[in-house]
């Protein structure tokens, strides 16, 4: 490459049915990971050098990651960057319209065509590698299988159990959670969660003020939107760290004047990796109520409980919804402005 910056963009269709999926970059001494350290991924959006950067934009039903390395400003230790794409809640082959390209000033453009990936979950799809021991780098696309990053050892996942009506235990991978409105009733309706972990820490996921969590790291929740059902998002439970909850809430929360829950109905959906969906119904609220308490989630064991709550609660004046859900389950957070 007759420059030391690059630009990778990695892009799939996104839907309630279509698995997950993400790219990051790893980079890699003598051939090797050091850690977690060195993996830049949605979670981990910049490396601690600033050389690997990543983002994500949505438009519509499309969702597009970047990797921008800057190749120059990496340490000399640095020998090549991995630039892997992953899977969640299924193949690689299940998700529609993947697309790779890389770009850099002064070179032709090129794009990696990804149809014919019929399987696995996490593929090295690309490696910039340093030329000898000089400061020039190349770029060539290979798919391999993605190696494995030293990690904290971590107890072994459970295994599915369904519990009686109020709830289950849910096992290893994800547990995803999405509403799907009826009608036009979705707009201004929010899917957010309240989380308190082993250690103490507390905090919301939410649309708002860079809130939407993280899954490989603390809170191991996450919020991505233009997901899920009609309201637009999707919500996921990390349920490899359930051992460090201590409580989750999902809640729906209403944003514009004039709102409340008595216009809204529509189904709550709960999808864990390992073990079958439960669907329920959400009837209408009163009229003064602009939250609802949706899932209560606590540890068990080993494993998680997740227990249905279906409660409307009615908003004071001058008191935010969020607030109001914070208020009746004590979860004693301090609530600021967020930034739209």
């Amino acid at each position: 490459m007759p420059t030391a910056e690059v630009r990778l963009e990695f892009g799939r269709r996104t839907g309630p049915d279509i698995p997950r999926a993400d790219m990051c970059a790893l980079l890699l001494v003598g051939g090797a990971p050091r850690g977690v350290g060195d993996l830049v991924d949605a979670d981990v959006p910049a490396h601690g050098s600033g050389a690997v950067t990543h983002s994500r934009e949505r438009a519509g039903g499309t969702v597009v990651d970047t990797l921008v390395l800057d190749l120059a400003s990496l340490e000399r230790a640095v020998t090549a960057v991995l630039v892997v794409v992953r899977a969640e809640g299924g193949p690689l082959g299940r998700i529609p319209g993947l697309r790779l390209s890389a770009a850099a000033e002064g070179a032709r453009s090129v794009r990696l065509d990804c149809g014919g990936v019929t399987g696995g979950r996490m593929l090295v799809v690309g490696e910039c590698y340093r030329e000898g021991d000089g400061d020039g780098w190349r770029l060539r696309a290979v798919v391999l299988a993605a190696p494995v990053l030293p990690a904290e050892p971590r107890p072994a996942p459970p295994s599915s159990v369904l519990l009686p009506s109020d709830g289950m235990c849910a096992g290893p991978g994800l547990l995803r959670i999405a509403f799907g409105a009826q009608g036009g009733t979705a707009a201004g309706v929010e899917l957010c969660a309240l989380f308190e972990l082993a250690d103490g820490r507390k905090g919301v996921v939410q649309p708002l003020g860079g809130a939407a969590g993280a899954l490989r790291l603390p809170p191991y929740v996450r919020l991505d939107v233009d997901r899920g059902g009609a309201g637009g998002a999707e919500l996921s439970v990390n349920l490899d760290h359930t051992v460090r909850f201590r409580r989750v809430l999902v809640y729906l929360a209403l944003r514009g004047a004039g709102r409340s829950f008595a216009d809204v109905r529509g189904t709550v959906m709960v999808r864990p990796d390992h073990g079958p969906p439960q669907d329920f119904a959400l009837g209408p609220g009163g009229p003064d109520s602009t939250a609802c308490a949706l899932l209560l989630l606590t540890p068990e064991g080993d494993a998680l409980r997740v227990r249905r709550e279906v409660r409307h609660l009615a908003v004071r004046r001058g008191v935010s919804p969020q607030r109001i859900v914070d208020y009746a389950y004590g979860w004693g957070l301090v609530w600021t402005p967020a930034e739209v």
